[in-house]
């Protein structure tokens, strides 16, 4: 019994000697309010930028698709219809086989 609370006692020493080393590596400090108010205006800015290059895609890429269906329309309207045509069969098509692989995951 005595060998055994030593061994406990040894266990103690050992694992608040370990616990001592990390709390003496971790710096406690905590940074100051000028490098929050950085990191956030930084933040700030990457979303601005990274809006605007979005908003630019999008428009771009509305304009041509604008463009296709305006000239599919006016100046071919069979390619128009198949188009159409085409796109609610692949669409359907799409649907069906991602709702088939869910309902066989659950």
């Amino acid at each position: 019994m005595n060998n055994h609370q030593e061994h406990n006692d040894e266990l103690k020493k050992l694992l608040e000697d370990g616990f001592q080393s990390i709390d003496e590596d971790i710096d406690e400090s905590t940074p100051s309010l000028q490098w929050f108010e950085q990191l956030v205006e930084d933040q700030q800015v990457e979303l601005k930028a990274r809006f605007k290059r979005d908003l630019t895609n999008f428009l771009l890429l509305a304009c041509c698709i604008l463009t296709v269906f305006s000239l599919t329309l006016f100046q071919m309207p069979i390619l128009f219809l198949l188009l159409q045509v085409a796109i609610f069969v692949g669409a359907s098509v799409f649907t069906g086989i991602t709702y088939t692989k869910k309902v066989k995951r659950t």
